[in-house]
């Protein structure tokens, strides 16, 4: 699929870039034909207007540039006078004559003839008609140039954006093919995690519905059943908390001015006792009067993530919150005794259903609350980060003040 993507991408790419430069080149061209066009009957007026004008071409600016051409006109004894250009044979009467009655029977007083290759402007005098012609081989080559130019141009373009669109092609489609690997990969996790409790929870129902057990083993199915329902309960929770995080739907509504002291506070006090249970000592340093604009249900969310992760997975000892003014940002830190942890492991420590140890897959945990409380983060325009220094593992939020 990420293929055909990059494919498609580039044949959309080239075809847009084929039309601009088609169409570019092209206006160009007749610009430039037209301007030729111009410029060369404004010459030949000049020409007829100024009998004592040079004829022959010269090197000077583009007003005073000159075209090799002839002049046609009746004398008073009613001879066809014809001077000009020594490039051109003047001395044939009978085809000077023709030439002459085609630009006088002509509705415009300006025009071209085409099987001589002749450009003509007509002009009327007190002696009658002159008319100047002028040779079009070399307005025709100049085009034949500019088009042949225009081409190895266009060319030229096409290729580069051809070499560039296909390296960057690459990049581009970076991000899809990671999001088409991270959903598969989570779909994957997903049907992995459901795949443990169905399983338990199908066994337990068929010992059930067998004859020969006793009440107290069928309560204890039973309790089996609910435990692993409970689980999966959780999951699915989880997994709505990140689809609503992903739709912008949970901490881009209802924001506020937000006493993120007084919500820390708040945090605390439940996770006290499950510390107390776990042999684990909870110090909090908390400084008053911390506000913070955003969603106070998502900002809860996110303490309670970093202190049921604190109490899960830290080592015995005590555990350590700390929220402080740093600059412009609210600081929260959560620190707690942990082995060693790589840099990679910090930050593959927020993707989705990872988890460090692997033993401990049972206690309840599906590796989504880290993911979870990043996104709350990100969606208050925060950071979260993660880091281990001398036998503790730190998690850091920064959020803007008020």
């Amino acid at each position: 699929m990420i293929k055909k993507l990059r494919v498609r991408f580039i044949c959309v790419t080239m075809l847009i870039v084929t039309v601009v430069i088609v169409v570019a080149l092209g206006i160009l061209t007749e610009y430039m034909q037209k301007s030729l066009v111009k410029d060369q009957y404004a010459m030949l007026h000049r020409i007829a207007e100024d009998p004592g004008m040079k004829v022959r071409p010269s090197i000077t600016t583009s007003k005073n540039f000159h075209l090799p051409c002839f002049i046609l006109e009746y004398t008073t004894d009613g001879r066809l006078d014809a001077r000009g250009d020594s490039s051109f044979d003047l001395t044939n009467e009978a085809e000077l004559k023709e030439l002459y009655e085609l630009g006088c029977g002509a509705e415009e007083t300006e025009g071209v003839l085409e099987d001589r290759g002749l450009r003509y402007v007509r002009m009327e005098t007190p002696r009658g008609r002159k008319l100047v012609f002028s040779d079009m081989s070399g307005e025709r080559t100049t085009m034949r140039y500019l088009v042949k130019e225009s081409i190895l141009i266009g060319l030229g373009v096409f290729l580069g954006v051809l070499v560039i669109t296909v390296f960057a092609s690459a990049r581009i489609v970076k991000p899809v093919e990671e999001a088409w690997k991270q959903q598969k990969q989570f779909v994957s996790d997903v049907s992995h995690e459901l795949k443990t409790p169905l399983t338990v929870i199908i066994a337990n129902a068929e010992l059930l519905e067998q004859p020969g057990y006793g009440e107290e083993k069928r309560r204890e199915f039973s309790d089996n059943i609910l435990c692993m329902s409970r689980q999966m309960r959780r999951l699915v929770e989880s997994l709505l908390d990140l689809a609503r995080l992903d739709s912008l739907r949970e901490a881009d509504t209802h924001k506020e001015n937000v006493d993120l002291s007084a919500l820390t506070e708040d945090c605390v006090l439940p996770f006290e006792p499950l510390y107390f249970e776990r042999g684990l000592t909870l110090e909090s340093d908390i400084e008053p009067d911390i506000r913070v604009y955003g969603n106070e249900q998502a900002l809860r969310r996110c303490v309670d993530i970093l202190l049921d992760n604190a109490q899960k997975y830290s080592d015995p000892g005590t555990v350590r919150l700390r929220l402080q003014k740093s600059g412009r940002n609210a600081e929260l830190t959560v620190r707690n005794p942990s082995p060693e942890l790589t840099r990679s492991e910090c930050r593959d420590i927020f993707k989705r259903f990872y988890r460090r140890d692997t033993a401990r897959t049972n206690s309840g945990s599906y590796g989504l609350g880290l993911p979870i409380a990043e996104g709350i983060v990100v969606r208050h325009n925060g950071e979260i980060e993660c880091g281990w220094v001398d036998g503790e593992i730190c998690f850091t939020m920064t959020i803007p003040l008020m």
